[in-house]
């Protein structure tokens, strides 16, 4: 298809030579700047203000931006975003990597954070780490490659050097969710877990409990490590007996049926078997509930369960798992904020933002016992 270009009447247009203002346009090959600034008979620069917005600015005639914009919409113009990364050094793009995409927890973080992307330029990458390093260093190494303009990451133990690495490359890093220890020098957005680990303690305690299990994972992050803390000092304070064989902290990830091994040998003898389990989060504890009715204990007549996260799954009335609301989508419009201020250099690295919430939310799981 041929369309003679015809120059326009406004002073701030350079007009090509007329054998120039002809182009060859195929519906096979996408329309760049230079076609349409060839079938306009305009500058590629004049063409390239106009299509980037600014051609108010620049006091480019309105009828002249009128024309390269219905010439664009005519010819299904597509901006080519990798070129103009490599023009201007920015893509818009955060890369954001958890654990897993399992259950909500990852949902609800998006959430949070499109509310301060959605307002911007910016937008989310989303990759996975599955607690596998390799995989991890992939991710990260990734989103320097894209050149992302900054990076929101629930941190993996073992990786520090990594994160430490990354965060010389000048691209803000905001840790997520877990804290590491020895990378106090990175900025991060985490939530206070051990008054929240604490408060679901306490709670069992308060519904008559004393035989308390926990249920938790081997893993170096601070925040797992204060909630076992939190489980402990609330035991001690209570009078009550903090049995070494009532504590599972299997590694991570959980071997298949570690869940149904560890629940078998701790009722194994009726008698002497805990009378409430505190799970570390509420993936834990929900596995953790599926297995106890399989072994025919009831819930809560037996044994009394408390998890922590407020998982969607959790609120189902047929499950009603009591636990302490974890505030993910609050973290990750904290982590989006933090991050944009870091970009913008509103703010320094590192910077530390933790949010509080330790309401437990009582189900079926804890309250009363069955006659």
């Amino acid at each position: 298809m041929r369309l003679a270009g015809q120059a326009g009447a406004g002073n701030d247009e350079r007009v090509m030579p007329k054998s120039k203002a002809k182009t060859e346009v195929s519906i096979h090959k996408p329309v760049t700047v230079q076609d349409l600034a060839e079938i306009l008979g305009l500058s590629r620069a004049t063409v390239g203000f106009v299509l980037s917005g600014q051609a108010e600015k620049l006091r480019i005639a309105p009828a002249t931006a009128k024309r390269v914009l219905d010439a664009a919409a005519e010819y299904h113009y597509v901006p080519n975003p990798h070129a103009r990364s490599l023009r201007t050094r920015r893509t818009g793009m955060i890369g954001v990597i958890v654990p897993s995409l399992d259950l909500d927890w990852a949902e609800a973080l998006l959430r949070g954070m499109d509310k301060v992307f959605d307002d911007t330029a910016y937008v989310p990458f989303l990759a996975r780490h599955f607690f596998n390093a390799e995989r991890n260093r992939k991710e990260v190494l990734s989103a320097l490659q894209r050149r992302d303009e900054g990076l929101i990451a629930f941190p993996l133990a073992g990786c520090e050097e990594l994160y430490r690495s990354f965060s010389e490359s000048g691209i803000p890093l905001v840790l997520l969710a877990e804290e590491m220890p020895g990378l106090n020098d990175i900025s991060s957005v985490v939530w206070d877990s051990e008054t929240a680990a604490e408060a679901a303690v306490r709670h069992l305690v308060e519904t008559g409990r004393r035989r308390i299990a926990f249920f938790g994972m081997d893993y170096p992050g601070l925040g797992t490590l204060h909630r076992f803390k939190a489980y402990c000092r609330v035991l001690r304070e209570c009078a009550l007996e903090l049995r070494e064989s009532w504590i599972a902290r299997p590694p991570v990830p959980l071997p298949v049926g570690e869940i149904s091994r560890v629940l078998k040998r701790w009722f194994k003898d009726r008698g002497d078997a805990p009378d409430a389990i505190f799970a570390l989060n509420d993936a834990i504890a929900l596995t953790v509930m599926e297995e106890l009715e399989e072994m025919g204990l009831s819930i809560p007549g037996d044994v009394a369960l408390i998890g922590i996260q407020d998982l969607m799954l959790s609120s189902r009335r047929a499950v009603g798992l009591s636990t302490v609301a974890e505030p993910v989508e609050a973290m990750g419009e904290e982590a989006a904020r933090l991050t944009l201020e870091l970009i913008s250099g509103k703010t320094k690295a590192p910077a530390r933002r933790v949010i509080s919430s330790a309401g437990v939310i009582v189900r079926r799981s804890t309250v009363g016992r069955e006659s």
